[in-house]
């Protein structure tokens, strides 16, 4: 197979993470087929050669013995290289019509990728380029909009524009002049839930939480979050916003915010908003810069409540956190019956999560995915920005349950402890009778 430009910036950059990370062992799988994209996903089994922990449970891609699937050298290239194969997949036609929607709204701030995605208007993300190669680059016409390191996941990332030129058209003139370099659109996010009528509020999911002694740690990548969500004595938030302009509240942050912080205990919030009050929050560069944030910062679970196309650059640092034991989790979207694979949730590694309503059956929008591990309810009562008792729905919603269940267990990031809070909670999850492909693991947090 030839070496792709990502592959070889991906063969470079674990020459560094070899030195952090233990040499992995081959482990054995269950039965069953693998979840997600090809070669499996999702979690695997405990460190060591050791028998397997706790009770039997059926979990395809958690082997009996042996490193985890998802940790390691070898798991990191792996799993990049199938999140840039699924660069090229189409999206759902809910989600090109969505983004063609936002470009004709807005011709000169965005545009599509060649597979209908929405992106910022012009702008590259690059990585791998030294400052030798960006300086032949602008030689050669492109601009260098911006340029810095990514702390936490060691990247270097610059955005690039070319005048006159389309993303498509740029990025392939760019792996012409520099193929060492990884590119990918900047592509922008949706949030994955909805606000609904704030005059009939439902009761809220309360989510069956271990508890435990000592603080939760969350991170939340999402919009602005109001401040009432952190009056509680018991929970101490911490802000930074990543997006041009003022962070300003959102009702989506704002909501996921209060279902995190839902529970009993003592609650340490990382928040990071990427849209602040900007027309050009939401993308991936954001995105890539709040989850450095969340790794230096050893945050152990990730919310990001959002849905995209594939994209490698964001594929690259989620592989390099996972293997390094940190845990995300993020929605598998709301396109019904017609969905296409959307990501973060897709990308290997990632916990993928599903919602239901309060009969336990999905909501009729949620994605009908192969990859889904775990379901929880997606319809519950949380203040608006305001303060003022709003219901929402959807996936968005159901993650941050999930999030909280396994912050509850996992309180530094380690690839051992996810693994055990996963298999804990795959072990006491529902399983419907029918349909039982789109709950994954199962109903938690009913």
């Amino acid at each position: 197979m030839p070496v792709t430009p990502f592959g070889h910036l991906l063969a470079v950059t674990l020459i560094a993470l070899g030195s952090l990370l233990p040499v992995p062992v081959h482990a054995q799988t269950r039965g069953g087929p693998p979840m997600g994209m090809p070669g499996g996903g999702g979690f695997a089994g405990p460190m060591g050669g050791g028998p397997p922990v706790g009770s039997p449970v059926h979990l395809p891609d958690i082997p009996v013995r042996g490193r985890p699937a998802w940790a390691g050298v070898e798991a990191v290239t792996a799993a990049t290289e199938r999140a840039t194969q699924a660069v090229s997949a189409k999206l759902s036609k809910v989600q090109r019509d969505r983004a063609a929607d936002r470009v004709k709204q807005a011709p000169g701030l965005y545009e599509l990728d060649r597979k209908g995605a929405l992106s910022i208007r012009g702008e590259v993300m690059v990585t791998g380029l030294d400052g030798a190669a960006l300086a032949h680059l602008a030689q050669s016409g492109f601009a260098v909009l911006r340029r810095d390191k990514v702390p936490g996941v060691d990247m270097d990332l610059a955005v690039v524009s070319r005048t006159g030129l389309d993303i498509t058209h740029a990025i392939r003139m760019l792996r012409k002049i520099a193929p060492e370099g990884t590119y990918a659109p900047n592509h922008v996010l949706f949030e994955s839930g909805l606000t609904a009528n704030a005059r009939r509020p439902s009761r809220g999911a309360q989510a069956d939480v271990a508890g435990g002694e000592g603080v939760v740690t969350v991170g939340l990548v999402d919009t602005g979050v109001a401040p009432a969500i952190d009056s509680d004595p018991r929970i101490h938030m911490v802000r930074r916003n990543f997006a041009a302009g003022e962070s300003r509240p959102g009702a989506h942050g704002t909501a996921v915010a209060a279902l995190l912080a839902r529970e009993r205990g003592r609650l340490t919030l990382y928040a990071a908003d990427i849209f602040g009050s900007d027309v050009r929050g939401g993308t991936s560069e954001l995105l890539v810069r709040a989850l450095g944030w969340m790794a230096t910062s050893r945050v152990p679970v990730v919310n990001v409540s959002m849905v995209g196309p594939a994209n490698p650059i964001v594929a690259l640092v989620v592989a390099r956190l996972t293997g390094l034991g940190f845990t995300i989790v993020a929605p598998v979207g709301n396109d019904g019956g017609a969905a296409r694979p959307l990501y973060p949730a897709s990308y290997p590694g990632v916990v993928a999560v599903s919602a239901v309503g309060a009969n336990g059956r999905l909501l009729p929008e949620a994605s009908r995915v192969r990859r889904v591990d775990f379901v929880a309810p997606g319809i519950a009562t949380v203040p608006d920005p305001a303060g003022r008792p709003t219901e929402v729905r959807g996936t968005s919603f159901a993650t941050p349950i999930v999030s909280r269940l396994i912050a509850d267990r996992v309180r530094v990031p380690d690839v051992a402890a996810a693994q055990r809070a996963i298999r804990a909670l795959a072990t006491g999850a529902q399983r419907p009778r029918g349909d039982a492909g789109a709950y994954g693991h199962g109903m938690i947090g009913l």
